[in-house]
């Protein structure tokens, strides 16, 4: 009897369902017989010593009905079942994004150490590929995935980098990197979604071999440590070239030759990229509360003038200062209004250079000996990693309206920097 009474209460669940999704498109009469079957089933059920073939047969009439009036509804599938249960999911996932907590992944290490964006792990000649099991074992605890470009032949290895000439069409992008690339349409999220990538072209000889990465992951420190491990850097490298006039850089296609040869089917360049820290952003919060300094925010550089052509894209740093403020960077150190700045441990450790932090560095608004006063309803954005950071120094203010969020927690991938967000 307990099994009929289940049965009776999931059919009753039913007809309520064609009842509310359906009722528009069902006559009256249809509407009156369902709420007689409906009552029907629904008395003989509560009488728990009522007949159990009364109950059974009023329920196979209340199922004849539905099946004539349910359409899709009725009777239940798997994917008209799951197909609602995943809207409703997917309706309270965005609600939740957009009014509470929002994920970001942090594509860049202007933030670093105190949060790291995607880094590269290289694969020296000697070192052997690896597996398919430690490939898997990387994703989950790093995030990482695995590039390998193979050269079809035996030669040497050349890099294109941006010509540094006036005219250059590829001015826009040389502000974003030495070695050149174009950008290219791809996917993420298992080819689910659409991308943008960085597409670099490496010559072995005179073969080209293209390479994809990431649209924020830039290979100029990855190619400087393969291929030049005794430079400063790529565009040190460039520079010293054009100098000593081994490299015309101001040529249409200025190209490096590198020192290294591969054999055919060997790897020209072999490296994992590292997932960014995954973090979640506090949407809520800044309705109550302003923006503090020392606050890690993230906001959209859409209506930003100056930060790449006004692509709509999402940056996290720290704020530097608020409106009404004056800041100054003497000796690597953030003043406001004439005392250092010390709300956060970020600030004073860039004071003190302290580990991996290497101090405020002079630039552009905030060059040596320049004062900047923030309008009002404003903020400065600054990287905790100065010397890798395109920030208000070169770009000026972030507007209140930007604004998204302040990150609150890092949680994923597993490291020493899992946990609530400094």
């Amino acid at each position: 009897m307990g099994k009929l009474h289940k049965q009776a209460k999931e059919l009753l669940h039913a007809a309520t369902k064609v009842y509310h999704y359906r009722r528009d498109v069902i006559s009256e009469g249809r509407l009156e017989e369902l709420d007689k079957a409906v009552e029907e089933v629904d008395t003989l059920s509560k009488k728990k010593d009522g007949e159990l073939q009364a109950l059974e047969a009023a329920m196979d009439r209340l199922d004849a009905l539905l099946r004539k009036i349910g359409g899709k509804m009725y009777p239940k599938t798997f994917w008209n079942d799951n197909i609602e249960v995943g809207l409703v999911a997917a309706i309270l996932v965005i609600g939740v994004r957009t009014f509470f907590f929002q994920p970001f992944i942090i594509p860049t290490n202007s933030m670093y150490p105190t949060y790291s964006g995607m880094n590269a792990v290289i694969y020296e000649d000697a070192d052997p590929s690896p597996s398919t099991s430690e490939k898997v074992a990387n994703k989950l605890g790093l995030g990482a995935t695995h590039f390998r470009l193979d050269s079809p032949k035996a030669g040497n290895v050349r890099i294109p980098v941006f010509s540094q000439a006036a005219n250059s069409p590829d001015q826009d992008l040389n502000q974003l990197g030495v070695a050149r690339f174009s950008v290219v349409n791809g996917r993420k999220w298992f080819g689910i979604l659409p991308a943008k990538k960085r597409e670099y072209v490496f010559y072995v000889d005179d073969q080209p071999l293209t390479l994809r990465v990431p649209y924020e992951f830039n290979l100029d420190d990855l190619i400087t440590d393969v291929f030049f491990p005794e430079a400063q850097s790529l565009g040190q490298l460039r520079y010293e070239m054009q100098q000593a006039r081994t490299l015309d850089a101001l040529s249409d296609n200025p190209i490096i030759a590198t020192k290294k040869s591969v054999d055919a089917g060997a790897p020209v360049i072999e490296f994992d990229i590292t997932l960014g820290d995954a973090l979640f952003v506090d949407r809520l919060s800044y309705h109550f509360k302003r923006p503090a300094a020392g606050d890690p925010f993230v906001f959209r550089t859409r209506n930003i003038p100056g930060i790449e052509g006004g692509v709509d894209k999402y940056y996290i740093k720290r704020i530097g200062g608020v409106g009404g403020e004056t800041l100054e960077i003497i000796n690597g150190t953030l003043y406001v209004d004439g005392e250092p700045r010390d709300e956060v441990e970020a600030f004073e450790r860039n004071a003190r250079r302290d580990d991996e932090y290497n101090g405020y560095i002079n630039r552009n608004l905030l060059g040596e000996g320049r004062e900047l006063t923030i309008p009002e309803d404003s903020y400065v954005a600054l990287g905790d990693n100065s010397g890798n950071s395109l920030d208000s120094r070169y770009w000026g203010f972030v507007p209140d309206e930007a604004v998204i969020g302040k990150a609150i927690f890092i949680y994923y991938p597993f490291t020493k920097r899992w946990g609530v967000a400094e």
